[in-house]
């Protein structure tokens, strides 16, 4: 259906409908918090880096990913920025994204979805000055031209498609006192119709029923809502909003988690809810009760796995990914959706800092009255559907966070955005990280590198026969899943012990099942992780442990020491295992770390190595040194 419907459009020539030039400008999302002389007050750092990119983009200059570009007089909205190359300009449905003469698809991607926009209608709210606002219409205007509907590689993707109406939708309604010139009003209706039409012909499907489709119905429904006015607002309304109240019991999961099982895309997705929330609180329009219940239960997941500095544990995927730039990255955005979790909810000890613009914006008030800052108590948590095991204790007032990794390899039927981490784990000590997880760094026509950090060893785990527990068959996709066959969190008088196993190699040579025990002895200061493998032959085994680039890791008499600041641990091991110590490794790949899209650092591995054989165990023991022992 879909292959005839591109066949079609490719032969098709299509045209504005030209009933109405003019959009109703009766909803201003933000305006109502929006009061100039307050913002400017509580929040001159954030509004210091809108200024910043607002008057950047004022002159072709923007920052994506990293990566500088200054563009002069126009524009090239087909540029990609890795590659210095241009996108062919044909229609979209023949354009190969997976190109590997270009740099990825997402550089061209990321700058237009158009999220300094956000920064404009901001700037003009704050000082009134024209050539903000002006800029918003020049800039769609520029828009039309080079991508005219349907050629062009940014009409490829839904997702990027629903973010850019989010970020137009948002910038115009700190206009509320200002009148677009003619040609501007009818540049916005034009590019809005176009995008909101293409958004109810091709939704997502199958594998991309996930984020993606989230984000067209977001556009879908804002398109509905503002511009209603539109041929075909009333239906994209009622299919986006249709989407949105039936999406959240599948796509944020009961305990709150993302159901594509990656810490950092449930910014992105929760993200969707709130708005989406919102704005029908704004609009007088009802929506589903659960949205509340799940937006909750995300908040409380959040706060389980964030240490005292605000860090998460960087599971699965990050492609550093927002909805609507408000001035914070992907992670910071975290901090923000505690604080506005706060108010919303009316939770107490919930929120990170005292406000942020975000939250101001989106409900008028300050998240500092139910800030709590006082130590937790010891807390353990097992976020079942998850998949997540959470200790947090205390030693001497520092927080020692562990967090273990029992999640399913993604989102079926393609697991897209897992990564192959079962039985790893996270450890930070007073808000630093110190075993970690690798992150990302790339999506397309990276090569080795994507390979490498959705592989097992760029983890915390185990590895047999230098084989991944499941083929990687493509940048977004992998062979058989496997299955987590155990996963508990038990605590007692005198310790806290993980359990999880996994059958990954039971469906492969050797033949075997791993499970991972991780006791935790606060009296002790001592993690004891005991790893059975229960191999029918002999088989090469690999322990990997993966530190955060601060960290000094050092091999001394068969230990292994960890020095972050003024942490210290120690690594003692089986001595069975020869340990191997990497730091930014190319032969072979190892120590490496992303924390973001497309940036890079080198960091410290170790890599145990060993032959198991059957009803094989070792134990290998992480003491936090206390400062008496310093």
């Amino acid at each position: 259906m879909e292959k005839a419907k591109k066949i079609t459009d490719k032969r098709k020539s299509f045209k504005y409908p030209e009933r109405s030039t003019l959009f109703a400008k009766t909803i201003y999302l933000l305006s109502k918090y929006a009061d100039a002389e307050q913002l400017k007050e509580q929040f001159p750092d954030t509004l210091e880096k809108h200024f910043a990119w607002a008057n950047a983009a004022l002159t072709n200059r923007f920052v994506t990913f990293g990566l500088d570009v200054i563009f002069g007089k126009k524009v090239d909205w087909h540029f990609d920025l890795a590659s210095q190359k241009s996108w062919p300009s044909k229609f979209w449905g023949d354009i190969n994204i997976r190109d590997k003469s270009k740099g990825g698809v997402k550089f061209v991607w990321e700058f237009n979805r158009l999220y300094f926009l956000f920064s404009m209608g901001l700037c003009y709210k704050l000082t009134q000055e024209k050539k903000y606002a002006n800029h918003i219409g020049k800039t769609i205007r520029s828009w039309n031209k080079d991508n005219p509907y349907p050629i062009g590689v940014n009409w490829t993707s839904g997702i990027e498609a629903g973010v850019r109406l989010a970020n137009l939708v948002w910038s115009l309604s700190f206009l509320e006192n200002y009148d677009l010139p003619e040609n501007d009003l009818k540049a916005v209706n034009i590019f809005v119709w176009f995008h909101a039409s293409h958004l109810h012909r091709y939704p997502s499907k199958y594998s991309s029923a996930n984020n993606h489709l989230l984000a067209e119905a977001f556009g879908l429904f804002l398109a509905g809502v503002y511009f209603p006015h539109l041929p075909g607002a009333a239906k994209w309304l009622e299919h986006g909003k249709r989407i949105l109240d039936a999406e959240v019991g599948r796509q944020i999961l009961p305990d709150g988690g993302s159901f594509e099982y990656s810490t950092t895309y449930l910014s992105f997705v929760f993200d969707f809810f709130l708005l989406y929330r919102q704005m029908c609180i704004c609009c007088g329009l009802k929506y589903e009760a659960l949205i509340d219940e799940r937006l909750k239960k995300s908040c409380d997941f959040i706060n389980s796995i964030m240490d005292e500095k605000y860090n998460i544990p960087n599971i699965g995927d990050q492609d550093s990914a927002v909805l609507v730039h408000f001035g914070l990255s992907n992670l910071e955005n975290f901090i923000s959706i505690l604080n506005t979790g706060s108010v919303l909810f009316n939770e107490p000890g919930m929120a990170r800092s005292s406000t942020d613009l975000k939250t101001w914006l989106l409900t008028g008030k300050d998240s500092s009255f139910s800030r709590d800052t006082s130590p937790k108590n010891e807390q353990i948590a097992l976020h079942k559907p998850s998949g997540l095991s959470v200790i947090r204790d205390h030693i001497n007032s520092k927080e020692v966070l562990f967090i273990g990794n029992g999640t399913k390899m993604g989102m079926a039927p393609l697991y897209a955005h897992g990564h192959l981490d079962a039985l790893s784990f996270t450890l930070s000590v007073a808000g630093k990280s110190i075993f970690m997880d690798t992150g990302t760094y790339l999506y397309h026509n990276s090569g080795k590198w994507r390979e490498y950090f959705r592989s097992t060893a760029a983890h915390n785990t185990i590895r047999l026969n230098k084989t991944d527990l499941s083929k990687q068959i493509g940048d977004f996709m992998f062979g058989k899943p496997y299955e987590i066959t155990k996963n508990t969190l038990k605590k007692t008088d005198s310790h806290i012990t993980w359990n999880a196993s996994h059958d990954a190699y039971l469906r492969k040579s050797p033949f075997t099942e791993i499970g991972r025990e991780v006791v935790w002895r606060k009296q002790d200061q001592k993690f004891t992780i005991t790893d059975n493998v229960n191999a029918k032959s002999l088989s090469p085994i690999e322990l990997f442990f993966h530190f955060h680039p601060d960290c000094l890791v050092e091999k001394e008499n068969g230990s292994v020491f960890i020095t972050r600041g003024n942490i210290k641990i120690s690594l003692e091991h089986d001595p069975l295992f020869n340990a191997d110590l990497f730091f930014g490794s190319d032969d072979p790949l190892f120590g490496w770390y992303s924390p973001e899209f497309n940036k890079i650092s080198p960091c410290f591995t170790i890599r145990l190595q060993g032959i198991c054989s059957k009803n094989f165990k070792c134990t290998t023991t992480i003491h936090i040194h206390s400062s008496e022992e310093q």
